[in-house]
């Protein structure tokens, strides 16, 4: 209980009450005013409850928050200069070359005159070459627009831009090169797509 003189110092300028415990019948009035302004000063004081730690259990009956595990990052597929030995898995009279905006030989194709035939490619990965066939028939010609080539886990796709002057019989374009493979991301080298006998 809170005794009556520190209770009347508090709260007797806010009532008007300049009385006594024993003299005045507001006694009671006032024991309960305090008691009431004590019991909320203790609470506004108390601390905010806690949320529970890591190390604390989870009630029975609740199912744990679920973390995702974090993705495997890919990486990005690169390829070599492709070499004379190289260019030895190819089929076909016929050779078209993708070249880097550097002059970097990355893509060789050979394919034949006859229409019904696969062109045949080559690009190397890790120093090791990677042979590669048309998706579809044309022999030569077909392979001169660009297309798809697929092999040795490998998607590539050359996709044939505007016509560039040459000093050769051949053809020559601005190309950009995409190449997929399972389990790596994407990529794209723009560069020249070089076709001749």
């Amino acid at each position: 209980m809170v005794s009556s003189p520190a209770c009347w110092r508090i709260v007797a300028p806010f009532t008007g009450w300049t009385g006594t415990a024993s003299t005045d019948t507001r006694w009671d009035d006032m024991r309960n005013l305090c008691s009431a302004l004590l019991a909320a000063t203790l609470a506004a004081c108390s601390p905010a409850p806690q949320a529970p730690t890591a190390n604390e259990a989870t009630p029975a009956g609740t199912p744990a928050p679920v973390i995702p595990a974090p993705r495997p990052t890919l990486g990005t597929i690169t390829l070599d200069p492709v070499g004379e030995a190289a260019t030895g898995v190819l089929k076909g009279e016929l050779r078209c070359a993708f070249l880097s905006e550097q002059g970097v030989l990355l893509f060789a194709a050979a394919g034949d005159a006859d229409p019904a035939s696969h062109a045949t490619a080559v690009v190397a990965r890790a120093g090791t070459p990677v042979a590669l066939r048309a998706d579809a028939t044309g022999g030569f010609d077909a392979m001169r627009q660009g297309g798809g080539f697929a092999g040795g886990g490998l998607r590539i796709s050359l996709t044939r831009g505007a016509d560039r002057a040459t000093g050769h019989e051949g053809s020559s374009h601005a190309a950009t090169l995409s190449i997929e493979g399972a389990g790596m991301a994407p990529a794209a080298i723009d560069g020249i797509w070089e076709c001749g006998p």
